[in-house]
């Protein structure tokens, strides 16, 4: 099979329309068509079929798609090796982090990384951790800082980075605040939360459901992160996560944690990357530097 075939057959997947693939790639839509019939014709099936939606694999279809972006996540790791061999210590990383991480750990440590490496380039994206994963598992970042899952996938290693803690705060004002002493004590009151499919909420419930207590109540709820919900929490009576750090600072100005058993909790960060994924030298030395710098720092 050509390598342009299958590169071809990924974007045709992906646009599930050949004039917009074609487009795409720069070539001819009878051009494009051909490139499809020699795969169909080494595969011995057809690898679309054609709906009111557009092209959709078929089972087989399906099967060379996963086996086809192993290809070129592979061939995307070769090209950058070769690259990095050129470029010696220089490069780009690609990473990704959970936005709380932006000022109380990149930032400092970016300062003090470009010290010994002025030429490399930074890419980040923010995004919450379930997304993250994602994210790299499609090969989007080199490497994520993230909250550790309860079940990471097989083909993603990671080391620790120590425990973010996390705990219920309200307005300072908050007229029930000082009743506020178990988890039974809130279960009245409505939340501004993560939405259900995100770690930070599931571990919530979690910790409701460890009382024999219903879910909080949501009333807003969101992929953003919590700390997003500050300027909400401070103007109104619902009840928000936050990171302790992150209520001494402006965007915890006027907020306050609630104290009592069950109120605050912790999750283990880490950080992760492809596993038989090529990293480059310069991603190998930022790895390790996050490493190092939180094992001499909180996070």
């Amino acid at each position: 099979m050509r390598f342009e075939d299958l590169e071809a057959f990924l974007v045709v997947s992906q646009h599930a329309n050949l004039h917009r693939a074609a487009s795409e790639l720069g070539v001819t839509q009878s051009g494009l068509s051909k490139m499809l019939a020699r795969l169909e014709a080494e595969a011995g099936m057809p690898l679309f079929e054609r709906t009111p939606r557009g092209l959709v694999l078929t089972s087989i279809g399906r099967t060379m798609h996963t086996h086809a972006r192993k290809i070129s996540l592979a061939a995307s790791d070769m090209h950058k090796e070769l690259t990095e061999q050129r470029l010696a210590r220089t490069g780009t990383v690609r990473l990704g982090a959970i936005p709380y991480l932006i000022p109380s750990l990149l930032s400092p440590l970016l300062a003090q990384f470009f010290d010994s490496r002025p030429l490399a380039v930074f890419s980040i994206e923010t995004h919450l951790s379930d997304r993250l994963m994602a994210v790299l598992q499609n090969g989007d970042a080199d490497l994520i800082l993230a909250a550790r899952p309860a079940s990471v996938p097989e083909d993603i290693s990671g080391l620790p980075l120590g425990p973010l803690t996390m705990q219920i705060a309200a307005r300072s004002g908050h007229p029930r605040r000082e009743l506020f002493h178990t988890l039974a004590d809130l279960t009245e009151e409505r939340w501004a939360v993560p939405a259900s499919s995100l770690y930070l909420r599931q571990w919530l419930e979690e910790r409701f459901t460890a009382a024999g207590l219903p879910p909080p109540r949501v009333a807003v709820e969101s992929t953003a992160s919590p700390v997003a919900f500050g300027e909400l929490l401070r103007h109104s009576d619902l009840l928000g996560i936050m990171p302790p750090r992150i209520l001494k600072q402006a965007e915890g100005q006027e907020l306050a944690a609630i104290e009592g058993a069950g109120m605050s909790w912790q999750h283990e960060l880490a950080i992760f990357w492809r596993d038989g994924g090529y990293l480059s030298p310069i991603c190998q030395d930022f790895r390790d530097a996050v490493v190092k710098w939180c094992e001499q720092t909180d996070i």
